[in-house]
C-alpha cells in the first residue's frame, strides 16, 4: 500500500513554530512549553550607492547613469544571493494510514546534489522545522571539507509530540508533587511504524537515497532516537540523540539499555550521544547511560558521548549535531603521506580506502573526488602521465559525471593532445547541459579557451 502524498517547493526555511510543540526545557515540567523564534535565510546586504565615476558617466544623463548603476548592483545582488542561498527544503505531504493523519515532511537535499546523478544517505530527524536548515548547512560544510557524504535531510514535523516519541505510557510526577498526566504517551512504536512502512518507502521512491540511514533526535526526540536504535536495528545504521530525556517513565529507556547492549555480541552500529548543562533526572540519565559502555561494547559498535559543560538544553543541538556527523564518518578523509601530502598508496590506495569505507558503511561510497585531486596534484608536479592516469580511472568509474571529462582534457593538453582535450570537454559541457551541472560555465569557458587559437 502506498501512501498518497504531494510536493510542493517553498521558498521559505521551515518554520519552528506552528502547533507543533516543541521543548526548551530541562525537565518534566517544561516537556511541552512550545519554543517559537524566528529563523529566516539571510538577506543581501544593502549597498550604498556609489558617485559615478567621472569620466564613464559624465557622457550619460544623470537619470541613465543611476539606472545603470542600480541595474549593476542588483543584478551583483542576485548573483550572490543566488551563490549564498542554501538548498531550498520540500514541503512533503504523506497521508499516514498508521497514524490516520496527515504528515508534513520537510526534505532538503544537499547542496552538492545539484547537477549530479549520485545517491545519498538520509539523517531523519524528529521535530523537524527550522532544524532542517541547520543540521543540512553542517552537513553541506563538512562535506564541502571531504570529512563526510553529502546527506538527505528529512525533517519532520509533529503533531502529537509526547504521543510520537515516548516509548511507554505515563504521566509525570514534578518535583512539587504535581502530576502532569498525558494520557496519549506511549505511541513510540506506533510511530516507528509510520517511518518503516509509509515514510522511509516515499522517501526513497521519490529522492535518490542510499539504504543507510540516521535517526537525529533532540530531548523527547533523543529518548526516541535511542529507543529506535535498540527496537528497530534494521532501520537505522546511526543515531545522533542531544539532551536525550531519558528519564521518561522512571527511566523505562534507559534499563532497556541496560539490558539490550550487553546482550549484543555484533552491533555494527554508531551512537552518538551529548548532554548540556542539565542537572537532575536529565544528569542522570546521561551518566547512567555512559556506565552501560565502560566495560564492553558489541563488536563493530561504535559509541561517543559529550558533555557540554558550557551548552544549555537547546545548544546542545547544534554541537551534538557537528560531533554526531563527524562520529558516524570518521575515517573518511583519505589518508595521506606526510612527506608529499598525498594519498598514501596513489591511486590504488584511493580505491582501496574507498572501497573499506563502502563496505563498512554499507552503501558504494564515491572516490570521485580524492582520484581528481590526486591527479591534479600531479599534473601540478608535471607527471603527466601519473595524472593522465588518475583521469582516466576517474572516467571508467564514474561515466556519468561531467567534471571527469573536464580534468582529463586538462592532462590531454598538457601533453599536447589539443583535439583530444577538445573532444573531452565537449562531453563535459554536454553532460553537464542535460544535467544541470552548476559548473557548466566552467566548462563553456574552458572549451571556449581551446577553440580560441583555433579561430
Amino acid at each position: 500500500m502506498t501512501p498518497a502524498s504531494q510536493t510542493m517547493l517553498t521558498s521559505r526555511a521551515p518554520s519552528s513554530g506552528s502547533r507543533d510543540s516543541r521543548r526548551v526545557g530541562i525537565g518534566p515540567r517544561y516537556l511541552l512549553r512550545a519554543r517559537r523564534s524566528s529563523h529566516s535565510l539571510p538577506q543581501a546586504s544593502s549597498v550604498q550607492e556609489n558617485r559615478p565615476a567621472a569620466r564613464t558617466l559624465r557622457a550619460m544623463s544623470y537619470r541613465s547613469a543611476r539606472v545603470a548603476v542600480l541595474a549593476l548592483m542588483c543584478s551583483s545582488a542576485i548573483l550572490c544571493a543566488q551563490e549564498l542561498a542554501p538548498p531550498v527544503p520540500q514541503k512533503l505531504t504523506v497521508r499516514s494510514q498508521v497514524l490516520n493523519e496527515d504528515r508534513t515532511i520537510w526534505v532538503r537535499m544537499p547542496a552538492a546534489a545539484q547537477g549530479r546523478n549520485e545517491r545519498y544517505a538520509v539523517a531523519y530527524l524528529t521535530d523537524g522545522g527550522a532544524n532542517v536548515n541547520e543540521i543540512g548547512a553542517i552537513i553541506d560544510f563538512l562535506a564541502g571539507a571531504n570529512l563526510m557524504p553529502p546527506l538527505i535531510v528529512v525533517g519532520i514535523t509533529n503533531t502529537d509530540r509526547v504521543r510520537d516519541l515516548t516509548p511507554s505510557k505515563a504521566d509525570v510526577k514534578n518535583s512539587d508533587g504535581t502530576v502532569d498526566s498525558y494520557p496519549t504517551s506511549g505511541g513510540a512504536d506506533k510511530f516507528l511504524d509510520f517511518v518503516q512502512s509509509e515514510l522511509v518507502p516515499e522517501i526513497e521512491k521519490r529522492y535518490p537515497a542510499q539504504p543507510f540511514r540516521i535517526i537525529v533526535g533532540h530531548s523527547l526526540g533523543g529518548l526516541f532516537a535511542i529507543h529506535a536504535l535498540m527496537s528497530r536495528p534494521q532501520l537505522f545504521q546511526a543515531c545522533i540523540a542531544t539532551s536525550p530525556s531519558l528519564w521518561w517513565d522512571d527511566f523505562h529507556t534507559l534499563r532497556q539499555a541496560q539490558k539490550f547492549f550487553p546482550g549484543q555480541k555484533e552491533f555494527p552500529k554508531t551512537l552518538f550521544f551529548a548532554l548540556g548543562r542539565e542537572g537532575g533526572p536529565m544528569a542522570k540519565g546521561f551518566a547512567d547511560l555512559r556506565k552501560v559502555f565502560i566495560s564492553e561494547q558489541p563488536k563493530g559498535f561504535v559509541v561517543r558521548s559529550a558533555h557540554y559543560e558550557d551548552e544549555v538544553h537547546r545548544s546542545t543541538e547544534l554541537r551534538g549535531h557537528y560531533e554526531g556527523l563527524r562520529t558516524i564518518f570518521s575515517g573518511w578523509t583519505v589518508p595521506t603521506d606526510p612527506k608529499t601530502g598525498r594519498a598514501r598508496g596513489g591511486l590504488a590506495g584511493i580505491e582501496q580506502h574507498y572501497r573499506g569505507l563502502s563496505q563498512r558503511l554499507g552503501f558504494q561510497v564515491s572516490a570521485e573526488r580524492a582520484i581528481n585531486s590526486f591527479g591534479y596534484s600531479l599534473l601540478g608536479d608535471k607527471n603527466i602521465s601519473g595524472a593522465l592516469a588518475a583521469f582516466q580511472r576517474n572516467v571508467e568509474l564514474y561515466p556519468g559525471s561531467a567534471n571527469v571529462y573536464d580534468s582529463l582534457a586538462d592532462a590531454l593538453e598538457a601533453e599536447g593532445k589539443v583535439e583530444d582535450a577538445l573532444a573531452n570537454v565537449r562531453k563535459a559541457v554536454d553532460l553537464a547541459t542535460r544535467t544541470g551541472d552548476p559548473e557548466l560555465p566552467a566548462f563553456r569557458r574552458h572549451l571556449d579557451r581551446l577553440l580560441t587559437p583555433r579561430k
